[in-house]
């Protein structure tokens, strides 16, 4: 009964802590929001989406005054007030220092009730949510602020919910920011880093991490990732098919540790999963590639079986989204008209254009 008496303030206090931000700092927040959103072209409900979410990074994260957060002038607002029961001033204490968490969904314990594993420190907790969503699945990715609330974590305000499909490589992708970033520890990572997530989330902007800086945990794997480029650019592969093979095989390596001792075959091989599993994309025959690796087919053949199941999901998500927005490219009036189609024409779809940054219709966007 306490228990339920507790939730229900401190539910109240989120209300009251975003109304406390949007009213006593709207000047600030709105400055704040126009530089980050400045020459960017999002749709009014993203853009409200992106609004609400830099502005909970804020309340937390932005220091208004000397050691002083939104939060902690709400705090002390509310310890001057001396309004709040204890149990629930203490919970509200330990929500200093929120910063928003990237979670992988371990276990759906009910329809209320989950159990997440944060992708950097990989911290367990147990979260209530507000309602049941369907969406939700073991595998999945939850991201936003998770308030302590007693033996129990809840989401503040809204999170957004990834597939299963898209946790693979959105987990290798944060990660390996992380790697290559010099904050000593995840808190400090995601309380400068938050914003560019969101640009990345929303307008497609995040671009990936740097590839030279990728945490390689074994000399080999960076070896097989400096062989495929080598000979990819030797081949002229456009830029983003080069980046998509290493990314790519940075994650089967995260995933499974492979242990092999020649690196020309799995580099031949990760040469031809790009080739084979990109629409209209197939240039080589296996065996155009072993040669140019200087492999045996053989060989080729199971290295490239272990890595195209291995990363089954993040291919099946790389042919969803390319097909789709191919078809519509072709079936776009401006672009291709069967009247004036030159099937002598090598170069009608230029390679370049088969690459599309980013779905962001795959993005589920829940309320609590």
């Amino acid at each position: 009964m306490l228990e339920t008496i507790r939730d229900n303030e401190l539910n109240q206090l989120q209300f009251e802590l975003f109304a406390f931000a949007t009213s006593h700092f709207e000047f600030l927040l709105t400055e704040m929001m126009d530089d980050f959103l400045d020459g960017l072209d999002l749709l009014e409900e993203e853009e409200d989406l992106v609004s609400l979410y830099f502005t909970v990074w804020a309340i937390f994260s932005v220091q208004i005054e000397p050691e002083e957060t939104i939060f902690t002038q709400f705090l002390n607002q509310k310890k001057k007030n001396h309004t709040l029961r204890s149990s629930t001033l203490q919970q509200l204490e330990a929500w200093d220092h929120t910063v928003a968490s990237f979670s992988i969904v371990k276990k759906i314990i009910d329809d209320l009730h989950i159990e997440v594993e944060d992708v950097i420190t990989n911290e367990t907790k147990q979260v209530k949510l507000s309602e049941k969503h369907e969406d939700i699945e073991e595998g999945g990715i939850l991201l936003g602020f998770l308030l302590p609330y007693g033996n129990y974590y809840s989401y503040f305000t809204m999170y957004l919910d990834f597939s299963a499909s898209e946790a693979s490589s959105m987990a290798a992708e944060v990660l390996a920011d992380f790697d290559a970033s010099d904050y000593p520890s995840a808190e400090l990572f995601m309380v400068h880093e938050f914003p560019k997530f969101l640009l990345g989330i929303f307008a497609g902007q995040m671009g990936g991490p740097d590839l030279d800086q990728l945490n390689w945990t074994n000399p080999k794997y960076e070896e097989v990732a400096e062989i495929y480029k080598e000979h990819s650019q030797e081949e002229e592969l456009p830029k983003q098919f080069q980046d998509l093979g290493v990314m790519l095989w940075f994650i089967y390596c995260q995933q499974t540790n492979p242990y092999f001792r020649k690196p020309e075959i799995y580099a031949a091989a990760l040469h031809y999963l790009v080739n084979e599993n990109i629409p209209f994309f197939d240039l080589y025959t296996q065996s155009e590639i072993a040669e140019i690796y200087e492999v045996s087919t053989a060989s080729l053949s199971k290295a490239y079986h272990q890595l195209k199941n291995g990363l089954e999901d993040e291919l099946e998500q790389i042919a969803d989204f390319m097909t789709d927005d191919i078809y519509d490219l072709l079936d776009d009036e401006d672009i291709y008209d069967e009247d004036d189609y030159d099937e002598e024409d090598d170069d009608y779809i230029d390679l370049e254009d088969l690459f599309f940054e980013e779905e962001e219709s795959s993005i589920n966007k829940k309320k609590k």
